[in-house]
Order: structure tokens, then C-alpha cells, then sequence
């Protein structure tokens, strides 16, 4: 009976030690993995170093989105994998393929309508493709028309494909100039007088 109890008791202690990590536990993981990666690639002087020190926390996230893809956890997951691309990689290609499957995976999740002005972003800043861009603020107006970020898709729309010089107004960039002719008056006559 000893031996039984036993058995039982070691296989309960064996099975309880091989049960899969609960997503808090795989997230919090992560996050700390990420807010440690975080400090380093804040101080790194090789930027071409980032990739290998974010491996290992986007492994961590893709570990709570794989073990529990329609968590609250793996949501945020999904986002923080997109902005790692976004903002610390530079990869805008994959920050939209991330950003695209946090939409298709959570249509209606709290950060959908950023991800969606974000695609319209990238297209448009990062990768200058006009029409993906076009195209993509045109569907974030049509699914969030009353954003917070409705007013600014609809000015990147405006402007896709212009210059800074010309979105600023004539009467600005005249002001500017005359600025600049003042100071050079200005410092002409102070070394005269020298």
C-alpha cells in the first residue's frame, strides 16, 4: 500500500512539474526579458546588434501568442511585437505583418485602431509606398471614423507624396526668409562696427 501511495504521490509531483506555463507566467517572463533588452538597447552603440538582442524576447511573446493565441496576454503580445519592429528594430516590413495579424487575430482588440493608422504610417513614412498607404488610411477612416487619430490619417492622406516645403505656407516660408536676411544684415553691420 506504501508503495502505492507512493507511485501516486511521485507521479503527481512529476505531472504538476511538467504542466505548461499559465500565459501570465510565459508574459511575465517576457516582460521582464524585454524591459532588461530594453535598457541594453538603449545604451547600444551598434545598432546592428539589436536584432540578436531582441530575439529572445520576441521568442517570449510568440510563446504566450502559441500557447494562448485568444488570451487578453496574447493581444498585448501581438501589439508589443509590433512595436519592437516598429521602434527598436526599424523592420517596417515585419512591424506590418505584425500589425496585420494583431488585426486579423483581434478585429475589435483596444490597440486595433492604432494598428491600423500604424500600416497607413509605415506605408507612408517608412517604406514611401503611396498607395499601400493610401489604401490603408482609406480603411482606418472607413472602420474607426470617429479615432482619435481620424484627424491625422486624413491629413497624411492629404499630404501623401508632398514635401515638407510644400505643406508650409508661402507666407511662412517669406517670413523664414526675411528672418534669415535680417540676421545676415544684422551681422554684417556688428563686424563693420568692429
Amino acid at each position: 500500500m506504501k508503495t502505492v501511495l507512493n507511485s501516486i504521490l511521485a507521479s503527481l509531483v512529476f505531472f504538476a512539474g511538467c504542466s505548461k506555463p499559465s500565459a501570465e507566467e510565459y508574459f511575465s517572463k517576457a516582460q521582464q526579458n524585454y524591459a532588461q533588452v530594453q535598457r541594453q538597447a538603449d545604451t547600444l552603440k551598434n545598432r546592428q546588434l539589436l536584432p540578436g538582442l531582441f530575439k529572445p524576447v520576441l521568442e517570449g511573446y510568440e510563446k504566450v501568442i502559441e500557447a494562448y493565441p485568444t488570451s487578453q496576454i496574447a493581444e498585448t503580445s501581438m501589439f508589443i511585437l509590433a512595436t519592437i519592429h516598429t521602434n527598436y528594430l526599424q523592420q517596417p516590413g515585419l512591424a506590418i505583418k505584425a500589425y496585420r495579424r494583431y488585426l486579423e487575430a483581434f478585429p475589435e482588440g483596444g490597440k486595433a485602431p492604432l494598428a491600423m493608422f500604424m500600416i497607413g504610417y509605415l506605408y507612408n513614412n517608412e517604406m514611401h509606398d503611396l498607395d499601400s498607404a493610401a489604401l490603408a488610411y482609406r480603411n482606418f477612416l472607413e472602420k474607426f471614423p470617429n479615432s482619435e487619430m481620424a484627424a491625422s490619417a486624413k491629413f497624411e492622406l492629404g499630404t501623401l507624396g508632398k514635401s515638407p516645403s510644400e505643406l508650409v505656407p508661402k507666407e511662412v516660408l517669406a517670413e523664414k526668409e526675411s528672418n534669415k536676411q535680417t540676421r545676415k544684415v544684422g551681422k554684417k553691420a556688428s563686424k563693420k562696427a568692429k
